[in-house]
């Protein structure tokens, strides 16, 4: 989405320079068509207006890139945990404090090896997910696999992480734990943060290095087949 946010940036300052408009134009934006868009056709045609638009698409795409960052991120930690498990990874190290029971019906039903493994590796990290807690998810997936990730990457990382919690069941307002817990943010309690470039930039660069901790020691740990691996 890196190339999407650039653009709207373009956008925004296009906008902000008058260029998306034109004098005597009837409508917000040239090429507005009443037919094809019908909310901005009913926008007043004035600077404010454009200011407005411009501003609400950018702050759209940048909570899409905070929430997809969480979202990659998990899907990554849930593949990792697969891969793992079917490597042969330690059993009571795998478990832990989890449960995972299937009857013998469903083990008949799932066939393969792999699959079993699958369900396995799935139902815990669903467990870990039901937890909550990015921390929690993070510290245990990490416990897990044996990698002692240092602490100052994972609380690097962790804002960013949570602030998708917020906009997506806080409708982007810091709470008070948040604003506490991570005070470099500059979030003010019931107030929307603000996703500014510079947080955008932070958050790609925090969870990066996260994820590329993680893969730098699964590697040389050989938790994973090579086959897994990308180049």
């Amino acid at each position: 989405m890196d190339a999407d946010l650039e653009l709207v940036d373009i956008i925004q300052v296009a906008t902000s320079n008058s260029r998306l408009n034109s004098a005597g134009s009837t409508h917000i934006f040239d090429y507005v068509d009443p037919q094809k868009h019908q909310k901005l056709t009913s926008r007043a045609n004035s600077d404010h207006s454009r200011k407005l638009a411009a501003n609400h698409l950018k702050t759209t795409m940048r909570a899409a890139f905070i929430k997809s960052l969480y979202e990659t991120t998990t899907i990554y930690f849930q593949d990792i945990l697969k891969a793992a498990t079917k490597k042969g990874l330690d059993v009571d190290r795998l478990i832990g404090e989890h449960s995972i029971n299937i009857s013998s019906k469903d083990l008949v039903r799932i066939g393969s090896y792999e699959k079993i493994i699958e369900k396995i590796s799935s139902g815990i990290f669903r467990q870990l997910e039901n937890e909550k807690s990015t921390k929690t998810l993070i510290e245990k997936m990490d416990k897990k696999l044996g990698l002692s990730i240092g602490d100052e990457i994972i609380h690097a990382a962790l804002p960013y992480l949570e602030i998708r919690h917020l906009l997506v069941h806080g409708q982007g307002k810091a709470d008070k734990e948040f604003c506490e817990k991570f005070p470099f943010i500059g979030a003010e309690e019931d107030k929307l943060i603000n996703l500014e470039y510079s947080l955008i930039n932070n958050a790609r660069m925090a969870i990066i290095t996260l994820v590329k901790e993680f893969d730098k020691k699964i590697v040389s740990n050989g938790l994973v087949e090579t086959t897994e691996l990308q180049p």
